[in-house]
């Protein structure tokens, strides 16, 4: 039974991310409007026929906005990830496998990274580089590879004990052999699961910086800054807010 709910929990959340990606590849042809259509006659209008999701202060259709802002969101969510998950995987790696002061001055630098509760860092450092998209996701990446760096250490201190590893060297195996190998398709399932855990977080973050004005521009449909725009009508319009934060609760459950 327990078995049967956990199939049917993993095949719900990918669903659910199958569809999230369709909308992001297709809003163009999706979407009922153009998000930089504008109609101050219709601005503030709640939930319709003509407009499921209601119009924002600017008139602009919100589910027209959803779409657009899934394809930022997710855009921003995977390739933070890829490249800290790329960064953080090569550092763990080498600090683990050749030990002694590498891996000391390694994570030690890690470990400063640690010190600081990520998304304080993500904000000391968005706010230094400035508002924008691409600070943004430098911003993230520089705070997410830690992890990645982590569990990549901590797997190949494990492995590299093995027999297997030590019968590659004993027989002249190269290093870069021996890693591609041997390590490399030995810590592929905990680094993937941190990276699924990664995206939905990245995703939540990115929200936040947007949200607290330090991601995309306010005019840049993204799920974040959509709940910002929306905060100042909460009482008048709370569909402004409702429907970019149940699109980011839902998105992260799923890759969580």
């Amino acid at each position: 039974m327990r078995e049967l709910l956990k199939n049917r929990q993993i095949a719900i959340s990918v669903a659910i991310m199958a569809f999230l990606v369709f909308i992001a590849v297709f809003a163009d042809v999706l979407a009922p409007y153009d998000y930089t259509e504008k109609n101050l006659q219709d601005r503030l209008q709640p939930p319709s026929f003509e407009h499921l999701f209601g119009t924002d202060q600017l008139g602009r259709d919100i589910l027209t906005m959803v779409m657009y802002g899934a394809r930022a969101s997710l855009f921003v969510g995977f390739t933070v990830t890829f490249v800290s998950m790329m960064i953080g995987v090569s550092i763990g790696i080498f600090a683990g496998y050749y030990g002694g002061w590498a891996d000391e001055v390694l994570m030690r630098q890690t470990d400063s990274f640690l010190a600081f509760p990520s998304m304080f860092l993500a904000l000391g450092i968005t706010a230094f580089l400035g508002q924008g998209l691409e600070n943004m996701m430098i911003a993230l990446i520089i705070v997410e590879w830690t992890v990645f760096a982590r569990v990549a250490r901590g797997s190949t201190l494990d492995i590299r004990t093995k027999g297997y590893i030590r019968a590659s060297q004993w027989v002249g195996a190269s290093d870069g052999y021996i890693i591609a190998r041997h390590i490399l398709p030995n810590i592929v399932t905990p680094v993937l699961i941190m990276a699924t855990l990664g995206i939905g977080n990245v995703i939540l973050a990115a929200a936040g910086l947007s949200f607290l004005g330090l991601g995309v521009q306010p005019s840049t449909p993204e799920w974040g800054a959509m709940l910002n725009a929306g905060r100042s009508y909460f009482s008048s319009a709370p569909y402004m807010m409702f429907f970019p934060g149940f699109m980011i609760m839902i998105t992260v459950l799923a890759f969580n």
